[in-house]
């Protein structure tokens, strides 16, 4: 699996013509439809320039998003000033939060996450969203925690064998 993390602030030039070509649901907050859209206009371009999929018409199954003709499949997330892109030839998920003091063993019982530190706490909540993107529960795959600074990234993958890959571009 390649994961590409992208700063928000290299991409604020882009026309707001051009990222509205990239919206594949109804937002009504401008900064959520735009970072929407920014997602799917960077999955489409890496798709295209990276992995040479010619078709890459995106559709919807109980909320994922999913290439039509298949290939390749993807899961996107953003937090503060990062958005985090996961590609991998098996079903997959991925979630990056920025790290911020809050009353996380508090969170985390209602959760059912048994943690001591905000670290442990991250990595569980990026993992329990991970998943849900995934779009289940896996007993045989694979998970990988990555450790970014002031973010935490956890990516997931049907493949018991998936190799993580991360690049950062700044």
């Amino acid at each position: 699996m390649e994961i590409y993390i992208i700063e928000k602030k290299n991409l604020e030039k882009v026309k707001e013509e051009t990222l509205l070509q990239y919206q594949k649901k109804e937002i009504s907050d401008k900064e959520k439809l735009a970072i929407h859209c920014l997602s799917y206009l960077l999955v489409d371009k890496f798709l295209e320039e990276v992995y040479d999929i010619k078709s890459r018409e995106v559709i919807f199954e109980n909320g994922k998003p999913i290439l039509i003709d298949g290939g390749k499949h993807f899961s996107i997330s953003h937090s503060e000033d990062l958005i985090a892109i996961a590609f991998s030839n098996s079903n997959c998920g991925v979630d990056i939060e920025k790290i911020k003091l809050r009353e996380f063993q508090k969170i985390s019982k209602k959760m059912k996450f048994e943690v001591e530190t905000l670290g442990e706490f991250y990595q569980e909540w990026t993992k329990y969203e991970a998943l849900y993107k995934l779009g289940k529960d896996i007993e045989y795959g694979s998970v990988a925690n990555f450790d970014l600074d002031d973010y935490a990234l956890t990516a997931v993958s049907e493949d018991p064998c998936e190799e993580y890959e991360l690049f950062y571009q700044t």
